[in-house]
């Protein structure tokens, strides 16, 4: 019925003022365009208020927002339901996230407990004193298709490798980060990044965790079951701007093959793209959070962006296992 209303206006107003019918049916054209893309963009803020609704965490305001963007599009506006829409999409995706973690680990997985081998309790009682958790003695994730365990060093002697002890560091480009990097964005900690990295060793194939130092960096290790993506990559200077389209190529190939973001007609669809958790040297090191600076930019949702403000000196810090590359 809006459609036909707003053709019908369109032709009425183009008879009257005398314009050629090609326009006319140019103008029709795009009012059809701009319906359908605000009616898909509301089907898509439905489902996903559903799925936040099947975790138990559909924000309350998430259906408002959806009939905001019906009755806009009925009232023929359908550039203010298609932004309402946006803001339903993108609450319903973040609420799904956060009752995902909530129902399906009923806790964070790293406080889960389960039943443990002789050996393992051996290996337990052997490590009194040096968990990571009262209830958590070990994490086994993936790293380049093999298990490996992070656990806490037993060792009463170990201290913080060199690469990491030095306190004084030349700003710029050292130069302390904020706590929090963006609106939206989370700042998290090891055992935040533990309950990441035990989602992909558990076959989660949404999130990716990113070490995003250079190569000089990872052979001196890094937490394991993370990738390496260099940081200029993504962005060649602390401005966020590229050398040459070859390198703004190589960050089209990043976003698509390894984040799995699409793009359709010049512009970044993030909707079925990976959560990235983000981390370099630490709070000292402007690598990871230069490249959530320019992700925001590209329009990547700042709920699927996590910060590892820490990074390996507090890794390390906590005596936590490493591997390298």
């Amino acid at each position: 019925m809006y459609t036909n209303m707003r053709l019908n206006a369109v032709l009425v107003a183009i008879c009257l003022s005398g314009a050629p019918v090609s326009l006319m049916a140019a103008d029709a054209k795009n009012a059809d365009a701009k319906a359908a893309e605000a009616q898909t963009m509301i089907a898509a803020a439905e489902e996903a208020r559903k799925k936040a609704a099947s975790v138990d965490s559909e924000w309350r305001d998430t259906a408002d927002y959806i009939k905001q963007a019906q009755a806009a599009l009925k009232a023929g506006k359908p550039d203010d339901a298609i932004r309402l829409a946006k803001i339903a999409e993108d609450q319903g995706n973040l609420g799904y996230e956060q009752g995902f973690s909530q129902q399906e680990l009923k806790l964070p997985s790293y406080f889960k407990v389960k039943a443990a081998s002789p050996m393992a309790v051996s290996a337990a009682t052997s490590m009194k004193g040096h968990k990571i958790t009262p209830s958590l003695t070990s994490v086994d994730v993936m790293h380049q298709g093999k298990v490996i365990s992070i656990s806490r060093t037993a060792d009463e002697h170990a201290v913080i490798p060199q690469a990491y002890s030095s306190t004084a560091r030349e700003c710029p480009p050292f130069c302390v980060q904020p706590m929090s990097i963006g609106p939206g964005v989370d700042t998290i900690g090891e055992l935040e990044v533990l309950d990441y990295l035990q989602r992909i060793a558990k076959g989660d194939p949404t999130v990716l965790v990113v070490d995003s130092r250079t190569p000089d960096w990872m052979v001196r290790g890094t937490v394991p079951g993370s990738v390496n993506i260099p940081w200029n990559k993504i962005n060649i200077d602390l401005q966020g701007t590229f050398g040459s389209e070859k390198e703004a190529d190589s960050l089209n190939d990043i976003l698509e093959s390894q984040f799995h973001a699409r793009k359709a007609n010049g512009k970044w669809d993030f909707r079925n793209a990976k959560t990235l958790v983000l981390f370099c040297n630490g709070i000292w090191c402007p690598q990871s959070s230069a490249n959530i600076r320019t992700l925001l930019k590209l329009g990547y949702p700042a709920y699927k962006l996590k910060w590892y403000r820490g990074g390996m000196q507090s890794w390390v810090s906590a005596g936590l296992s490493t591997v390298n590359k």
